[in-house]
This record gives structure tokens, C-alpha cells and sequence, in this order.
């Protein structure tokens, strides 16, 4: 089985979002042996193309982080706005994380997606930034 640069990339976010890995593997139809050769293929493929990039970026770079961005951006956010802001506001209180993530039933992996998630969007638009905002200050 092989798998073209954007199913790759699909995986590669998948696998990132901490979901189960067997789970992922066998949505695709793979097995750990089967994950391991592809992506071993397809990290030597990567590495080879990084090294044969003297100016600027390869295009088979390129497409692997335009399919990655696209995998991850379709993906939903582990956590809502509301918890996002919830765990926040709890850390600047504190100053734990620990406690914080704890307190809000939220594990760290999901708050940093969270947090890749909703700070991106939350610059980008006025709107969410001010439920955001709102949300900080327990309203």
C-alpha cells in the first residue's frame, strides 16, 4: 500500500492530535508494520528533499506542509472557546498548569491544540476575540 503526499499528511495530523494510533492506523487500512515502511519511505523522501533544496524550499516540501496545514485545519478543536479561555484564565491566576488543566478537566495535549486552534482564529476575528475575552473574564 502506498500513500500520496496529502493521505500522508492526513496521518501525520491525525496521529498528532493524540487520538489512539491503532485507531488511526486502521481507519486507513494499516497496521503498525505497514504505518512503519510508509513512513519511513516518506520521511527519507522528505529528508532527501530538504537536502536537495539549496534556495527556498522543494516542492515536495512544500506540498507536504500545504497538505498538513490543510489536514490540521479541517480538523475540529479538542476543546470549545470556552474551555480554552476557562483553562487560561485559571493558569494566570495561579500561575499551575497543572492544577489549572486539573480544575478544568482538560489535558495538556488538548490545550495546546486548543490553543494552536483558537489563538490563530481569535486574531484573525474581532468577534471571537471579544466572546473570547468575555469568556477570560468568566462571563
Amino acid at each position: 500500500m502506498d500513500l500520496d503526499i496529502e493521505a500522508y499528511a492526513q496521518v501525520m495530523a491525525e496521529l498528532a492530535a493524540g487520538p489512539v494510533r491503532a485507531e488511526v492506523l486502521a481507519r486507513r487500512g494499516l497496521d503498525e508494520d505497514q504505518w512503519e515502511a510508509l513512513d519511513t519511505a516518506w520521511q527519507a523522501r522528505l529528508s532527501a528533499a530538504l537536502d536537495e533544496a539549496e534556495d527556498g524550499i522543494s516542492p515536495l516540501l512544500s506540498a507536504y506542509a500545504a497538505a498538513y496545514a490543510a489536514a490540521q485545519s479541517g480538523r475540529s478543536p479538542p476543546i470549545s472557546l470556552d474551555q480554552f479561555a476557562q483553562v487560561t484564565r485559571l493558569m494566570q491566576a495561579s500561575g499551575d498548569v497543572q492544577a489549572a488543566l486539573a480544575r478544568a478537566g482538560v489535558t495538556m495535549a488538548d490545550y495546546v491544540q486548543g490553543s494552536q486552534h483558537w489563538s490563530r482564529r481569535i486574531v484573525e476575528d474581532p468577534e471571537l476575540e471579544r466572546r473570547f475575552e468575555a469568556a477570560l473574564r468568566g462571563r
